[in-house]
């Protein structure tokens, strides 16, 4: 029998012909799903799949048919769904388009009667601002007389300014990717609009640049000979003119294709590829196929399965965000705007009702994501279609025809990776060099830049983050019940700190660091190495290729294994030149301007900027460009925080407080002439440890010591208080270890306490003791332990690293030691890893019980299955031997155990898929799944060929293994996110400017003294919980009847 698709993807595709108004196959598949499976029914058949059916009559193509959209009204209030504000708000919508006023007014007053706010339907993105018009002039009801939208949002503090005449241009990495980026940067200089059109422009600006930038390839007569400089975007133009007909054609027949029954891999792919116009497609499908060349897993060319999934999501996101875009409600927009601006939405009180408002307004999609097979049919159909015209010109001639061969510029094989044969999508080596010179495996989606308006809040778990992007506040990848357990604590209001939190890093506002950009473009411009910024390397020189002779053979694989050594290193010094590249005009577009950085959580609830290149996680030279946009006058402890920073950052943060001021005074004619003279001078900031933000923590030092009133002087720059290995920090607090507490600086010191210092210290001690007994081992290595031998091993201890990982560790500082044989490293670093052990656990005694803990809870419930399944299945092994004794009496022969067996292993391969994730939840509500499961495996039939993949909504077994190992780290990094989280909420009540890098807390110089106080504040409220009691009854309440192995 022919396999039906899954239910996800029936759904998904069900929704789609929704969209794009084929309402009758919807319905179709709607009946195939549900038809005598009542289960079913009661799972699908809710308000959003109410609301989806309505809206589709409602928005349909010419005149709406609100008749039978106030059948399916009727019909849900009979199944027992209750019709939410959006609801009547498409209701409303397909009257208006009829217009059919009266009716309207009916619908309005009867939502107001079922307890619905009316403020809630006029900030439905459902009513565009021409729709609250209509209902504002035709409408006299006196609840209706604020229905207008709010003035626009409060700006930043800062008046944007153009960028500076006298900035220089960057040197072009002239990487075609970056001249994508650069045209993509347009609407920021766009001071005709408002900061949030501007920024809704910048975010639509990824295709457009891209197409306009390929388009202008056609025009020969205007830009003549330049084009001899850009094959690739030659090539690429030709593709698109060749490809975007074959997609028109491919959607008329999609269109003639929907609604019928035959099942194949283009029937499948009709409602989808139909939702972006071909050009979209076409360019999206060329992009991200270029793009994966260096990044697909395969040397020349990339995986099939990663290449079609690639494309498919593109597709996807694609049209998210275009439905985002098609939201036209000022009230909504400008409204939260306002709020965020003003402040008011910290206040719980105020989020709690944005929140209620915001559940009658459900999201574009109540679908998370497409199925991954949905987006590998579609992105197989579009690569198979691209690769169909994809051709390229290789100097020969055709022996026939006498012509230039055009030559496939790409192709699709099968190669042996790890013993198993896959299918592969490789470049002709005639595009791999055109590529090599014009990559554009860096292009930058505009969507992930820094944002010139505060970002969209955080009221629901998906409601935040960029204008026009669907974002989620977490990063789940392939955890169903991640997102399952997330979303149920965002509707239960289980959440509201936690968003808080992200809003109030995403609120902090930034700007670019002009003087430092300056001189960054100088040291780029050079093409000399600076520190970040490699040197320029135009061109691969290779050795000469010895004769291919026979008795050269030797000659000719050392020649291969150094050429290919050669050309790695060279691509990735250009990857490099290209990042740096990206960053530098990334800020030199945001020059003049206020900037914010959105945040999500990882799984751990750990924040992280959203846009992944430019932000102030990011690398020195990108945190030096960075200030915060409002000055705060130094005041004299300012002024001695960034003295302290400025020697820290130099590498002198292992002394006392005021040795470093005193350092940084014994500097200062080097710190002037850095700041004045940063190239040509004595580079004194050079030799720093961190040596961008040295020459700006030296630039903001110089101005503020030559201003009129140096404590008055409002300084931007942010400050850093970085925790003592914040894991140890909070092992100690929950075990009471008094002497560990001391060495991570929880207790008071006169000095500033090193923990790697202190574990080096016990370990040497140990060596002392054991070498006097005449330990071989402890003999050899007395007296060469050092600090930086032991600091990676007690860094990643607590966050979960093996004896074998922290041996390996080890070694690699050994090796570094000139007096030690190669021969014996391997016996030293077991037993200097055994040292390092037991000094960490005689420090951390109470942390390493704490693990034990920890690991074996985890181990059991990663090994259990729910009581009921294991009833389930001794019911039905009784069953079975039942049926099969009497099955055995009536045929007169000896029972066998086959059938037994085989119930036998299904049950135990049914078990294992029920074995059970570690779950537990935060002290600010953040429910945590550990998403470590074996992975199961799904045949996708695509044009190109079968595709195996990694489907997560299958039920796959628990990684057990990884499940134990996991946890304690896991755990300690859930901690240690919550303690931020709730000193960002608390320093914004405190009217302080907040940022964080994990456990570095950033604030203007003049409010350290307050920030700390409030870190240590919150880190004591903390743990003043009983935190491990309250995980101990989570689990006995989560996993109650839960049964494990007895082995």
């Amino acid at each position: 029998a022919k396999k039906m698709p899954d239910i996800e993807e029936q759904i998904a595709v069900m929704l789609i012909c929704l969209r794009g108004g084929h309402i009758d196959r919807a319905h179709t598949i709607l009946k195939t799903i549900t038809k005598g499976k009542p289960i079913r029914q009661s799972r699908f058949f809710d308000v959003n799949l109410h609301n989806a059916f309505i809206e589709a009559y409602v928005m349909q193509q010419g005149r709406p048919n609100t008749r039978q959209a106030l059948y399916w009204f009727d019909e849900m209030k009979q199944s027992g769904a209750i019709p939410n504000v959006t609801t009547y708000a498409l209701l409303i919508k397909g009257l208006l388009r009829d217009n059919t006023i009266n009716t309207a007014k009916i619908l309005i007053k009867e939502m107001l009667k079922q307890g619905h706010d009316i403020n809630a339907l006029i900030s439905n993105r459902h009513l565009s601002d021409s729709d609250l018009k209509t209902l504002n002039s035709e409408i006299t009801v006196d609840m209706l007389d604020e229905i207008k939208p709010t003035n626009n949002p409060v700006e930043s503090i800062d008046t944007p300014t153009s960028t500076p005449d006298n900035l220089p241009e960057a040197r072009s990495t002239n990487v075609l990717g970056l001249r994508l980026l650069k045209r993509s940067l347009h609407p920021i200089a766009a001071k005709d609009l408002d900061r949030y059109e501007r920024q809704l422009r910048l975010e639509e600006q990824a295709l457009v640049a891209s197409l306009e930038r390929l388009r202008s390839t056609s025009d020969d007569q205007f830009i003549g000979m330049r084009l001899s400089s850009s094959p690739l975007r030659r090539l690429m133009w030709k593709w698109h003119q060749e490809l975007t007909p074959l997609i028109a054609k491919e959607q008329a027949r999609a269109h003639d294709v929907i609604g019928k029954r035959k099942e194949s891999t283009r029937n499948a792919c009709a409602p989808f590829i139909i939702l972006l116009d071909a050009e979209r497609l076409s360019i999206l499908t060329i992009q991200h196929m270029l793009r994966l060349h260096s990044t697909g897993g395969v040397i020349g060319g990339m995986k099939t399965a990663r290449a079609v999934a690639e494309v498919g999501r593109a597709i996807e996101q694609e049209y998210c965000a275009e439905q985002l875009r098609a939201n036209n409600n000022s009230f909504l927009r400008m409204n939260l705007q306002a709020l965020y601006s003003s402040g008011e939405l910290f206040k719980m009180r105020v989020r709690q009702q944005q929140a209620k408002m915001m559940e009658e307004t459900p999201n574009e999609n109540w679908l998370p994501q497409w199925p991954a097979a949905v987006r590998i049919k579609l992105g197989s159909l579009l690569s198979s279609l691209l690769m169909s015209v994809a051709k390229i010109t290789v100097e020969q001639k055709d022996p026939t025809t006498n012509k230039i061969t055009q030559a496939d510029a790409f192709f699709h094989t099968y190669i042996f990776a790890q013993g198993h044969r896959t299918g592969a999508i490789r470049m002709h080596n005639k595009l791999s060099e055109l590529f090599s010179r014009d990559s554009i495996k860096e292009a930058l989606d505009p969507r992930m830049l820094p944002m010139l308006v505060l970002p969209r809040p955080w009221i629901r778990f998906d409601s935040g983050g960029y204008l026009s992007k669907q974002s989620v506040c977490m990063r789940i990848k392939d955890s169903p019940e991640q997102y399952r357990y997330l979303k149920e604590a965002s509707n239960q209001e289980r959440i509201g700190h936690v968003l808080n939190g992200l809003d109030v890093l995403g609120s902090t506002q930034w700007t670019i660091n002009e003087k430092l950009l300056n001189v960054a473009l100088y040291a780029w411009n050079s093409g000399n190495e600076y520190p970040c910024i490699p040197s320029l390397m135009e061109s691969l020189n290779l050795p000469p290729k010895p004769e291919n002779k026979p008795e050269n053979y030797e000659e000719l694989r050392k020649w291969h294994t150094t050429v290919k050594k050669l050309e790695t290193d060279f691509r990735n010094h250009h990857s490099q030149r290209c990042d740096v590249n990206y960053k530098i005009e990334i800020a030199r577009a945001f020059v003049g301007e206020t900037i914010y950085f959105p945040h999500n959580l990882d799984f751990r609830g750990r924040a992280y900027p959203i846009p992944p290149l430019f932000n102030h996680l990011g690398n020195d030279i990108c945190r030096g460009l960075l200030l915060f946009a409002e000055g705060k006058p130094l005041g004299e402890r300012g002024m001695q925080w960034l003295k302290i920073q400025l020697a820290s950052l130099y590498g002198y943060d292992k002394h006392s407080f005021t040795e470093r001021i005193a350092f940084v005074d014994e500097h200062l004619e080097d710190i002037f002439d850095s700041a004045d003279n940063p190239i040509h001078g004595r580079q004194w900031w050079l030799k720093a440890e961190d040596a961008w933000q040295t020459l700006a923590a030296c630039i903001e030092l110089t101005d503020a010591l030559r201003s009129p009133d140096p404590l008055q002087f409002k300084s931007r720059i942010p400050i850093h208080q970085d925790g003592t290995c914040n894991g140890l920090q909070h092992y100690a607090a929950l075990g009471g270890d008094v002497q560990g507490a001391t060495q991570v600086n929880l207790l008071p010191s006169d000095f500033p306490q090193d923990v790697y210092t202190g574990v080096c210290n016990l370990v040497n001690k140990a060596i002392d003791e054991q070498a006097a007994n005449g330990v071989e081992e402890a003999q050899a290595l007395q007296g060469k332990v050092n600090r930086k031998i032991v600091k990676q091993t007690v860094m990643t201890n607590v966050y979960g690293v093996t004896f074998v990982g922290a041996r390996d560790q080890i070694a690699n500082r050994l090796k570094e030691l000139d007096n030690l044989p190669d021969e014996h490293i391997w016996r030293y670093s077991t037993y200097l890893t055994h040292q390092v052990f037991n000094s960490l656990g005689e420090m951390f005694e109470g942390a390493r019980a704490l693990q034990d803990w920890l690991s074996e809870s985890a181990r059991r419930i990663a090994k259990s299955v729910p009581g009921e399944v294991l009833e389930a299945k001794n019911s039905s092994t009784a069953e079975r031997k039942r049926a099969s004794k009497k099955a055995d009496d009536k045929s007169g022969s000896s029972g066998t155990d086959k059938p037994a067996k085989r119930s036998s292993s299904s049950s135990n391969k049914r078990r294992q898929q029920l074995m059970t994730n570690v779950i537990w939840t935060t002290p600010l509500g953040l429910p945590i799944v550990q998403p470590y499961r074996k992975s199961s495996r799904k045949l996708v039939r695509t044009v190109l060929q079968s595709i195996t993949v990694c489907d997560p909504n299958l039920e796959m077994p628990v990684n057990a293994q990884k499940q134990r190992t996991a946890f304690p780290p896991n755990f300690v990094h859930s901690l240690d996110a919550t303690h931020m989280l709730m000193s960002a909420i608390a320093c914004q009540r405190h009217g302080l400017t907040f940022a964080a890098v994990h456990d570095s807390y950033w604030t203007h110089a003049c409010d350290i003294d307050t920030m700390s106080a409030v870190l240590r504040d919150q880190f004591i409220t903390l743990h003043s919980q009983p935190l491990m009691e309250n995980l101990r009854n989570e689990f006995i309440e989560r996993y109650a009847g839960y049964k494990m192995p007895a082995s």
